[in-house]
């Protein structure tokens, strides 16, 4: 029995002893695992937010707006990314214009026609001529008519009316 005895205590002692887990590894996994999911994760759309006082048409488009340089309508004014480029007297000349073409508005996107060619070239990549045009309800449609021409004229042939979804 004294054999038994000494094989007992063997185990006895071999279970008692403390096990230290190395993790080293096991956070070296779940940060790659981090890392790969923060680079597939994908937003859809993009989030557009209307100027202040505009209101925006309803439609059932199922299309999901993309970013792009923004051309906001509302009833005073034209603005191109939040600067006025027609203040309310020349907005109430438009409606009386008889060229389709709005002057100031044709000089800003020009400009960011031209910028964005020139950092498309540089980075060896395709100038897409989109911009997105957020208008009221209220806007006559001679206007909006003309500002599309507009931005077609000045080099962003892919437009995109914004609208609040149903």
């Amino acid at each position: 029995m004294p054999a038994r005895q000494s094989v007992r205590k063997k185990y006895r002692k071999r279970g008692t002893s403390i096990v230290k887990l190395n993790i080293t590894s096991m956070i070296d996994m779940f940060t790659l695992m981090v890392v790969f999911l923060l680079q597939n994760f994908s937003a859809q759309g993009q989030l557009v937010t209307p100027a202040q006082g505009l209101r925006l048409p309803k439609s059932s488009v199922e299309k999901l707006a993309k970013e792009a340089l923004s051309v906001k309508i509302s009833q005073k004014n034209i603005m191109v990314e939040d600067a006025i480029v027609v203040g309310p007297e020349a907005y109430q000349s438009l409606l009386t214009q008889k060229d389709f073409m709005i002057d100031p508005l044709y000089k800003v996107l020009n400009k960011y026609s031209e910028e964005a060619r020139k950092s498309a070239e540089m980075f060896k990549s395709e100038f897409s001529g989109k911009i997105s045009i957020q208008g009221d309800v209220e806007i006559p449609y001679n206007i909006l008519t003309r500002v599309m021409y507009t931005c077609g004229q000045s080099g962003y042939p892919n437009m995109n009316l914004v609208v609040y979804r149903k």
